[in-house]
């Protein structure tokens, strides 16, 4: 394993050991355990970090290979305390052991789901429910199964809807599905998962969901010309190039001049990119629910 600490661009052989709710991260040593509970040092190691579990506010697997622990702390004292970030490099298998462990030790609001697919939601009555855990912190949740683990960050929900709710064997269960957008996805589309909450959780975990969704939603409010904008693009269905403005300004039923004022706002916002005439990840916050809407007629 090797890692690099803050303040310190090197990269150092080593080994991740948890102790007492405490990460150390030391120099290396002859073992061939990567990830051990007892801290023992040999002579010679030298301990380059410290990170009490407590201060991890964040977990993100970048490539197979590759972890970052986020945590708060201080890179150097005195100083103010600040959203520190430690980075991984190992074989992906013991990744996924320190992944899973740190975010299932992580502190944050936990809740007891279910897991299904949405494809077994829309057409089976009876389906084999998995049981597993949501994680929520400030940055991401976590959907954790026997042997998955799912990050989606804040920044990349794009809607929390309960779509079914019903009683089983006395029971009553709801079905809440999480869209979101995903760098696999080029952050064109919006994926979704459905998790299974049971009982009086129901509204506990759509309420935390909505509460992660809204801290990251933007608050700008645009015109119904802004809106109309922003969902014709998602659709691929208003030709904004240069070559094009008159087509496009006919197409929305507005001046020219009108149009172009229009798109500079929102270019301004950071909800398109009108240069390469594309929504950003803010634009289709917007754009999605807007269709959705408009197809439900809603």
């Amino acid at each position: 394993m090797q890692f690099s600490v803050p303040g310190d661009d090197v990269w150092r052989e080593g080994k991740l050991v948890l102790e007492d709710g405490i990460l150390y991260f030391c120099s290396k040593e002859e073992s061939k355990h990567f990830f051990n509970r007892i801290l023992l040092l040999r002579k010679g190691e030298k301990i380059h970090n410290i990170v009490p579990l407590g201060s991890i506010r964040d977990v993100v697997r970048g490539k197979q290979d590759r972890l970052s622990i986020k945590y708060r702390g201080t890179a150097q004292s005195p100083a103010p305390e600040q959203l520190l970030s430690t980075t991984l490099v190992a074989a992906e298998d013991v990744l996924n052991d320190v992944e899973r462990e740190l975010v299932l030790r992580m502190d944050a609001t936990t809740f007891t789901i279910y897991i299904m697919g949405t494809s077994d939601l829309r057409t089976k009555k009876d389906v084999e429910l998995e049981k597993g855990l949501l994680k929520i912190a400030s940055e991401a949740l976590w959907i954790i199964g026997r042997g998955s683990l799912k990050r989606i960050a804040g920044d990349d929900i794009v809607d929390v809807e309960q779509k079914k709710r019903g009683v089983y064997q006395g029971t009553e269960y709801g079905a809440i599905a999480i869209e979101y957008l995903s760098e696999g996805s080029a952050y064109t589309k919006a994926l979704s998962d459905t998790i299974i909450t049971k009982g009086t959780s129901i509204e506990a975990v759509l309420r935390a969901l909505l509460d992660l969704k809204n801290a990251y939603t933007p608050h700008e409010k645009l015109s119904e010309l802004e809106n109309r904008i922003v969902t014709m693009m998602y659709a691929g269905v208003l030709d904004l190039a240069p070559s094009a403005p008159v087509s496009a300004a006919q197409a929305l039923g507005v001046r020219e001049e009108e149009l172009t004022n229009q798109l500079k706002h929102l270019n301004e916002l950071g909800l398109i990119d009108l240069a390469n005439e594309r929504l950003l990840k803010n634009g289709l916050k917007f754009a999605i629910p807007l269709s959705k809407q408009s197809t439900t007629g809603g």
